[in-house]
């Protein structure tokens, strides 16, 4: 049995497998869930090994840039901080906040100086994002829904993208209730998800120290009816098919 059944049964919460992957529209990356899908889907694990790989060489990169200019700190503990997932730049200068080169709560602010263009570990991300098409394919072959993930964010960058998504006929959902998301995308997504019938999620979306604004489990506010909305996850109904209208 799994560490998440177990807990699911340990404390009587439901649990929906779940994962969140990176799409690339018009060279803008933005993030997709996929509720309800099956962890042990062929292809799904074959692209999130890929990515992991991928990243991985990353880090291995930026790690020994880091130990040339005197940073002696070995791979392997930047590596253990990731927990045997991707090892994102935040967790790198977690780990030197570990040995005192910087403090914890400068990490996020200091992303830019360390890895940004001209930075001195800047390494290119090499990896091939897919499409929002190409992962809601993946998402709805693994079994799962696709929820457009704070899409606020989305609407900061490119407001043009932001409308297309939400018209797309792949999606399943919105993530609504999320700190990235002002009052008024909040009132719009509600009115979108209620002409189309979509589901409505969200959360505090807890990194811990890893985030710009601070937000502890449980910080988002969310109403009854979320849970009511995902029951047919929890009952394994699930959507396999659709049609795109994405432009």
């Amino acid at each position: 049995m799994k560490e998440e059944e177990k807990a699911s049964k340990k404390y009587c919460i439901p649990y929906i497998p779940a994962a969140e992957f990176t799409a690339a529209e018009k060279r803008m990356k933005f993030h997709v869930l996929g509720y309800g899908i099956d962890p042990e889907n062929p292809e799904l694990l074959r692209y999130s090994n890929c990515f992991l790989e991928q990243m991985n060489e990353r880090s291995r990169l930026q790690i020994r840039k880091m130990q040339r200019d005197g940073i002696e700190i070995e791979e392997k503990e930047f590596f253990e901080k990731a927990g045997g997932g991707p090892l994102y730049r935040a967790k790198l200068l977690g780990v030197l906040a570990d040995h005192g080169i910087l403090k914890r709560e400068e990490i996020m602010e200091s992303l830019h100086s360390y890895f940004g263009k001209g930075a001195p570990y800047e390494e290119e991300d090499r990896f091939h994002y897919r499409s929002f098409y190409e992962v809601c394919t993946m998402i709805k072959e693994a079994g799962g829904n696709v929820v457009l993930a704070h899409p606020g964010k989305i609407k900061r960058k490119d407001v043009q993208l932001y409308h297309a998504l939400l018209r797309e006929e792949c999606l399943d959902g919105v993530e609504v209730y999320h700190h990235d998301n002002p009052e008024d995308v909040r009132a719009e997504l509600l009115a979108v998800a209620g002409d189309r019938h979509l589901m409505v999620t969200g959360g505090s979306d807890y990194h811990g120290i890893y985030m710009k604004k601070p937000a502890l489990p449980g910080a988002e506010e969310l109403p009854e009816e979320l849970a009511e909305g995902l029951e047919h996850l929890l009952s394994g109904k699930r959507t396999n098919s659709f049609d795109s209208t994405f432009v």
